[in-house]
């Protein structure tokens, strides 16, 4: 199931606009299954970024085992449950309630607590141990300013020594989603509000992803291209931030 190709096309070019919309996340929701609600058509490309994404976050948090963790943006809820299987306690929101309604039933009986939230309506204080999110900051944020805003937040909602990771496509070009925003930009973002930024790498070959993530390619020729992208970014592709997203790890310092 799914949009035509030229649908899809045409919302890219509205992207700005479309996709900071709930709307738009109930609408895949309904429409899509599996990983394809909140990521790419091509599910075997989603695999192969899962993987990659939750390996820079679980490194950054070190062992998860009861950790207080808020999945910030979870959409139906994968990087939730991955924390909680390790023994994590874990919150979880996303702005758009059909990926919630999807998350609360891939297991009703799970410890998660799922709510429907903006990142912009971040309450809590020094409750988290860590706060961490996938693809959220760029479409919830249109501006570096907006991003400053839910920065002050996750460092209000932080303990002294929290850390705040994030899986992001940090962009300022084409390949941008709502937010035009640099990794250096959101790394000058992070200490000017009291973190410490502790890492940073590129994820995913872009150049590999434009023709993979559009339809849904037979698994073996998916996987063939996305290892040959990697094999070129970590030949230097890094070195050119020729990855798609940034995984960016952050102490709560001040």
């Amino acid at each position: 199931m799914g949009d035509s190709f030229s649908n899809m096309l045409s919302r890219r070019n509205q992207r700005a606009d479309v996709y900071s919309q709930a709307d738009f996340w109930n609408e895949k929701a309904r429409n899509y299954d599996g990983s394809a609600v909140s990521m790419w058509k091509n599910q075997a490309l989603n695999a192969c970024y899962e993987r990659e994404q939750f390996a820079f976050i679980d490194k950054a948090i070190g062992d998860p085992k009861g950790l207080h963790i808020l999945d910030m943006g979870c959409g139906t809820g994968r990087l939730s449950r991955h924390l909680t299987s390790q023994g994590a306690t874990v919150e979880a929101f996303d702005f758009a309630e059909e990926t919630i309604r999807i998350a609360k039933a891939q297991d009703p009986s799970s410890s998660i607590r799922y709510r429907v939230q903006s990142s912009f309506d971040i309450s809590e204080v020094s409750t988290f141990d860590v706060v961490a999110a996938i693809g959220n900051l760029t479409v919830a944020c249109k501006t570096p300013a907006d991003v400053e805003t839910i920065v002050r937040l996750v460092h209000r909602a932080l303990k002294p020594g929290g850390r705040f990771i994030v899986v992001e496509p940090f962009h300022d070009s084409f390949l941008s989603r709502v937010l035009r925003l640099t990794t250096a930009g959101y790394a000058d973002i992070l200490t000017r509000n009291g973190f410490r930024v502790d890492a940073r790498k590129e994820l995913h070959f872009w150049p590999a992803r434009l023709p993979l993530c559009l339809a849904a390619w037979p698994r073996p020729l998916t996987v063939t291209g996305y290892y040959a992208g990697q094999a070129l970014l970590a030949a230097g592709g890094q070195w050119l931030g020729l990855g798609d997203y940034k995984g960016v790890a952050a102490t709560r310092v001040g």
